[in-house]
């Protein structure tokens, strides 16, 4: 326990942890904080096969549903809020190329607390006169034995792997945060704690010295990492709170090229295939459109 193990690695070795086949989660919330460097690398490399447990995404996870490397999603939003559904995720249902396990949002983020707490389900009304238990086989109903009624039993979330974007660590695996946190960072905290394989990215590395000195931040210990990597605005084009507001430029252009295949595969070879790194990508969004998006006061 306190042993201090390095486990700061690069991006291209941190995705080479997923396989073919994975359970995964992808943390981040609506448009905010999704681990986009680490999206693209797994685009690179070929990862396929996937199943994504989520509750509410964007084009992190549409953009995989696009390449074809989603094999089954448990959901309960994926779009681009002001900019519309999510196109790659749209055309798939309509073509029944994905498998869906669909929930309600609360439902969805109880799915993760109640990994976190270690649970292999819970209980529930909140679908009590939905649709939802008629189209999610995974939810079951049954009858509380102390006569207050009926109930959903809903299974935990369970990923293999989780993956989130934080402000800043060390090369131990202490994450840090601000400590005016919002939902999606409280989420990803959860998340956090619903598996062994944990890998974060973060806008900046720091000296172990620095979490030393604000250790009411260091809200992941080193125990819970599995690999940390150093991605500056590996977020974008979403926001990374407290640092940078999400690219709203870059999310409507993805908007529109999404709705048509040839035009989506463009956009592919153009920002995930068509770089070797992120760096090279960082690159290609150019210095004064990341300098527009920037925040005062982005430093803990």
């Amino acid at each position: 326990m306190n042993e201090l193990i390095v486990k700061l690695r690069s991006l291209s070795e941190a995705a080479g942890l997923i396989k073919n086949g994975s359970r995964i989660h992808l943390g981040g919330m609506a448009v905010h904080n999704h681990p986009m460097a680490f999206v693209y690398e797994l685009l690179r490399q070929g990862t396929k096969d996937l199943t994504v447990v989520s509750h509410v995404s964007a084009s992190d996870v549409d953009v995989l549903i696009g390449a074809g490397r989603v094999r089954r999603l448990e959901f309960s939003y994926i779009g681009l809020e002001e900019f519309g559904t999510a196109p790659c995720f749209r055309r798939a249902v309509q073509n029944g190329e994905i498998e869906l396990a669909e929930y309600s949002e609360p439902v969805a983020f109880e799915r993760f607390a109640c990994s976190a707490r270690g649970m292999p389900f819970f209980t529930t009304r909140e679908m009590v006169g939905t649709d939802l238990p008629k189209v999610n086989t995974d939810i079951k109903e049954i009858v509380d034995p102390f006569g207050s009624g009926t109930y959903h039993a809903v299974p935990a979330a369970e990923p293999e792997w989780v993956v989130i974007h934080a402000p800043m660590g060390d090369k131990y695996g202490n994450v840090l945060f601000f400590p005016h946190r919002q939902l999606p960072e409280d989420l990803d905290l959860i998340a956090s704690r619903t598996t062994r394989n944990l890998i974060v990215t973060v806008e900046q590395i720091v000296p172990h010295e620095r979490v030393k000195q604000v250790p009411y931040l260091n809200l992941i210990p080193r125990f819970r990492t599995t690999a940390i990597v150093e991605a500056p605005y590996g977020a974008h084009p979403f926001s990374c709170l407290h640092v940078y507001d999400q690219d709203r430029e870059h999310l409507a252009h993805y908007a529109q090229v999404g709705r048509d295949p040839g035009t989506f595969e463009s956009y592919l070879q153009t920002y995930a295939y068509g770089v070797a790194s992120h760096e090279e990508y960082i690159n290609l969004i150019g210095a004064a459109r990341l300098a527009e998006l920037r925040q005062v006061g982005g430093y803990l």
